[in-house]
């Protein structure tokens, strides 16, 4: 008896909800674009996969990786100041407590030795950040023939 009145109550409250006229034209959902592009050493870089997630109050994580396609094993992460006002910033000696890189290539790490981080936006209010970079990376082994990051633009939502 129980199992037919839910089934008696399931079916009204359907067939209530859906004989309700509506009052304005249900709008499809805005899908929201990030962008990550690069050049290494001159060779362009677009990733298929860009993941943008708060790690705390005032700090941006952004992984991009080629997903089943080559290169293989090709990604960067980056690490931003959610709260960065537009202008430009300058990191030497891998140190900046605005922006890091890694860079991780055929499973060799590399952190970043200098970069130049331009930002153009950063609306708070929509949550989009929009910027340029440049960037050298380092690691041990490649001393004096480390890797140049040039034309890097992201733009993210968070």
């Amino acid at each position: 008896m129980k199992i037919a009145f839910l089934n008696i109550l399931l079916f009204a409250l359907v067939l209530g909800t859906s004989c309700k006229k509506k009052d304005k034209e249900t709008e499809a959902p805005t899908k929201i674009t990030n962008s990550f592009t690069l050049k290494k050493d001159g060779v362009p870089y677009s990733p298929n996969y860009i993941l943008v997630s708060q790690v705390d109050e005032d700090a941006l994580s952004v992984e991009t990786h080629i997903v089943n396609q080559p290169p293989w094993d090709n990604s960067y992460a980056i690490a931003i100041k959610r709260s960065i006002s537009p202008g430009t910033y300058i990191g030497v000696d891998g140190e900046s407590e605005y922006f890091s890189m890694i860079h991780n290539k055929d499973s060799t790490m590399f952190g970043w030795e200098s970069s130049t981080l331009n930002v153009l936006s950063n609306d708070t209010v929509t949550k989009v950040l929009h910027c340029t970079f440049e960037v050298l990376l380092y690691n041990d082994d490649c001393e004096g023939s480390c890797p140049q990051i040039t034309d890097g633009e992201m733009t993210i939502h968070y």
